[in-house]
């Protein structure tokens, strides 16, 4: 039974985890090996050691857990680019592989909806990597694409959709 918290420090290891093997499973083929395989996890901690040292009151780190172990995750606060109209953003959600088609996702989803709803936000978009299968998973929970933009991953460029919700109920 996968059970859901907020997230604290000593969750970054385990955030880490299913950081990389999240972008490895999901990004197999859309993102070239030659960027994916150096992952390491010291990296990914010092990563997410720097978010956490700067998080704001907006922003949300939410685990799920099995047991004392972490296989999923969610971060989301407040829209880092106002210009496009919305106020709050799903920065990431990742989940491990053999925790997936579960009903996490979504779980996860509501727990960062909600939360940027407590702060008054009545809009919330995401951007996600074009070919990313869990498009269809942001579509089915109520999300439009609205935009897209090109981006630099490794020695490659690569295009992000703009997906948008109404939180407003």
């Amino acid at each position: 039974m996968v059970r859901l918290e907020q997230a604290v420090e000593r969750d970054i290891e385990g955030i880490a985890h299913v950081h990389i093997e999240s972008w490895k499973t999901t990004y197999r083929g859309l993102i070239a090996d030659e960027f994916l395989d150096p992952i390491t996890q010291e990296r990914r901690v010092k990563l997410w050691l720097d978010i956490f040292a700067s998080l704001q009151d907006d922003d949300r780190i939410v685990v799920g857990k099995d047991g004392d172990c972490v296989v999923a995750f969610a971060h989301g606060g407040k829209c880092r680019e106002a210009e496009l109209g919305y106020e709050g953003e799903l920065y990431s959600i990742y989940i491990l592989k053999e925790y997936q088609g579960m009903g996490l996702g979504q779980q996860l989803l509501n727990h960062i909806i909600n939360h940027l709803r407590s702060k008054g936000n009545t809009s919330m978009m995401a951007w996600v990597l074009e070919g990313n299968p869990s498009i269809d998973f942001y579509l089915r929970m109520g999300g439009k694409p609205f935009s897209s933009k090109e981006i630099q991953i490794g020695n490659e460029v690569k295009r992000e959709i703009a997906i948008g919700w109404s939180l407003v109920e």
